[in-house]
């Protein structure tokens, strides 16, 4: 299949004049400016203008996130502390020893050793991690275990 000049002409156009454009675009810009020379002060002090209010708006929008984002922390921080300290139930003195006497029944600190993240509860070595009578070793320090049951977190301590 042969093409014409006038094809090969239609086909190549396009390619020759973006390379003139790539290599002539400063002589283009210039004259450009040169005989529309609003346009260049026109556009620059609106693109700055613009640039700025958006930088503004960008500004106010992350600081109203924020101040949403502090508020709904506050509201958990509320209900947990309404719930958990301001209103929690009174027990009673037998109620108390229940539940002092089943802690001490499930979980018997023995020996903690956390520099190997370990801990020794019930005569078994457990270590971060492993459940030992239906509670999750969260976390072991130098005096304490942290459980997580199914009442909640728990700390084991061992002089207790």
């Amino acid at each position: 299949m042969y093409l014409s000049n006038k094809q090969i002409i239609q086909l190549l156009t396009p390619f020759l004049l973006g390379i003139i454009l790539l290599f002539f675009q400063d002589e283009i810009l210039t004259f450009m400016h040169s005989k529309f020379p609003t346009f260049k002060s026109i556009s620059n002090k609106d693109f700055h203008k613009n640039v700025d209010e958006y930088l503004r708006i960008d500004q106010e929008m992350h600081t109203y996130n924020d101040v949403v984002k502090n508020v709904k922390e506050r509201k958990n921080s509320l209900k947990w502390i309404t719930s958990n300290v301001l209103y929690q139930k009174q027990l009673t003195q037998s109620e108390k020893k229940a539940n002092i006497s089943e802690h001490k029944q499930l979980w018997n600190l023995e020996a903690v050793f956390p520099k190997y993240d370990m801990a020794i509860i019930n005569s078994q070595f457990v270590h971060k991690g492993s459940i030992i009578n239906k509670a999750k070793i969260i976390q072991i320090k130098f005096d304490s275990v942290l459980l997580k049951t199914n009442k909640g977190l728990k700390w084991v301590h061992l002089f207790h």
